[in-house]
């Protein structure tokens, strides 16, 4: 089995998290550069550890799978603390040094529990069980005028369209933001008076990351362009007089990475559409 050289560094240390997932998936890389040993090249573990901790990264901010909802709760104690009232801000949770993952990554949305989401608007012929299939089956088949059951929908996508505007705008929402870098949520508006709900993203344990193919894609990419960097600048020569075509290394990294981020672009997909 090749591996990745650890060169020099003798005090090279693996995450603390758990050394065993990632070592098989930098030996796992390593047989993807040098064909299972083919190849006698490859680039210092160090450099390697480098690569995926900044493709960690970039898949946190482009990659869904990446990242998973959840919820997190603020009592509203914290809000009298002194800690808020100089601040206005709390520090949410990093990495977990256990699994690499849990660190609360984005913030996109925020609420006092039982805040006022619209109160009492809504539509009579909305409620109960099926109220949007029986509206249409009696639009359809009720014996009404031709095309009820299309204009019966039509009114219902643009009265919901209204009540969503009005809820965002009666809800008096709270306002904040948040750093992913210093994970700081800092609220900017008025302080809560209940318990706040927080909708995050946080992002998954490594070793779940580690097994994804697209992430092991990116990575591969990254090396061999890296690797092909660094020959072409000593021009380096194999045994035997073979000469290595740095260009051709670099290269089909690029491709490789290029392809893969137009995949995860493309599978980004809208959540529904209306054609006229």
């Amino acid at each position: 089995m090749s591996e990745i050289i650890v060169g020099g560094q003798g005090t090279l240390v693996d995450p603390s998290w758990e050394s065993g997932c990632f070592n098989a998936f930098v030996n796992e890389l390593a047989d993807e550069i040098t064909g299972s040993c083919m190849i006698p090249m490859n680039l210092p573990r160090s450099e390697v550890m480098n690569i995926v901790n900044r493709a960690k990264k970039w898949f946190y901010k482009n990659y869904e799978y990446s990242v998973r909802e959840n919820f997190m709760i603020l009592p509203i104690e914290l809000f009298s603390s002194e800690h808020f009232k100089k601040t206005r801000s709390f520090t949410l949770p990093g990495m977990n040094p256990a699994t690499g993952g849990n660190e609360v990554f984005s913030v996109y949305g925020l609420a006092e529990v039982g805040a006022n989401w619209g109160g009492s608007m809504d539509i009579n012929w909305t409620q109960g069980d099926f109220a949007i299939e029986r509206m249409l089956m009696g639009g359809m088949y009720g014996g009404t005028k031709t095309g009820a059951a299309a204009e019966n929908l039509q009114y219902f996508v643009i009265n919901e369209s209204f009540f969503d505007m009005a809820r965002q705008i009666m809800r008096n929402p709270l306002s904040y933001n948040y750093n992913q870098l210093t994970h700081e949520l800092r609220f900017t508006g008025e302080s809560p008076k209940k318990n706040v709900i927080l909708e995050v993203y946080e992002t998954i344990p490594e070793c779940a990351l580690f097994q994804d193919e697209a992430f092991f894609r990116y990575c591969a990419a990254k090396i061999k362009i890296s690797l092909g960097q660094k020959l072409g600048i000593f021009g380096f020569t194999l045994p035997g007089n073979i000469q290595v075509n740095p260009d051709l290394i670099k290269g089909l990294g690029e491709d490789e990475l290029d392809k893969l981020i137009e995949e995860i672009k493309s599978d980004e997909g809208t959540d529904w559409m209306m054609h006229s």
